[in-house]
């Protein structure tokens, strides 16, 4: 269909559909590469990724065109021209901002805070690197500093070790006391400040993101589980006894 030959609503209608089929390309490279695995449920911020690639790719130029387009002006080829070449710069920079900023991966150094996440922007190329090509993504810290490195740029993969290699517990115990994150046969440690979990087993396997209604509402049904086991128990319910006696 040649230009002349539509009206506003047409263009508008043809730039949203082809806006529309890049805009789900994209998303797949959001799903597939940028936030794959577990780092698409650890870190939220995909959603406002992907607000600003569709504010640009499916409002912003297609509203563009429906405001400009007359099929009588002589200008329009350089109209709509620009149009396309602003859409593409704008989503070219916001494509590059994200990808500066996606996640690879999360490791703990202090227990008790939880887990980091680690992201493009804010560790060496070399930790980039180790981390993309790993089977794992979830590490420990395995450095001298009892807190971690200050910045995460001063990490190096030798700091790095997979949760599943099989010391993740004794780390746990090393840095906390004994059994404090387990429960029920999992690990449960926060996900920075995110309000999220992350679930493994004791052995650092079948990594598991838990939101912060979902934790909650895992951590009621655990303390009730407790509880009815303890009821249970006559020798518990023995010393509970003995205790609230004073003897």
């Amino acid at each position: 269909m040649h230009l002349t030959s539509m009206n506003r609503f047409q263009a508008f209608a043809a730039h949203f559909g082809i806006s529309l089929v890049i805009f789900l390309v994209l998303i797949a490279l959001v799903f597939a590469v940028w936030y794959p695995g577990i780092l698409m449920d650890a870190d939220n911020s995909w959603q406002q990724a992907l607000m600003m690639i569709a504010g640009v790719d499916l409002v912003l130029g297609p509203l563009l065109t429906l405001i400009v387009f007359n099929p009588t002006k002589k200008s329009l080829k350089m109209d709509l021209s620009v149009i396309g070449i602003c859409q593409l710069i704008a989503l070219v920079a916001g494509l590059h901002a994200v990808n500066g900023s996606r996640p690879l991966g999360l490791y703990v150094a202090f227990p008790p805070a939880g887990y980091e996440i680690m992201y493009a922007n804010t560790v060496t190329p070399q930790v980039a690197s180790f981390v993309e090509n790993s089977d794992s993504q979830v590490f420990y810290y395995t450095g001298k500093a009892t807190f971690g490195p200050a910045k995460q740029m001063d990490l190096t993969s030798d700091d790095l070790a997979p949760v599943n290699d099989g010391n993740f517990s004794n780390f746990l115990d090393s840095r906390s006391p004994r059994g404090t994150f387990e429960r029920d046969g999992h690990i449960y440690l926060s996900i920075g400040m995110t309000g999220n979990t992350l679930e493994t087993d004791t052995g650092g396997n079948n990594p598991k993101v838990l939101s912060k209604q979902e934790a909650i509402a895992l951590a009621e049904a655990l303390k009730q589980k407790e509880e009815a086991a303890n009821t249970s128990n006559p020798i518990s319910n023995t010393i509970s006894d003995n205790t609230a006696n004073g003897d």
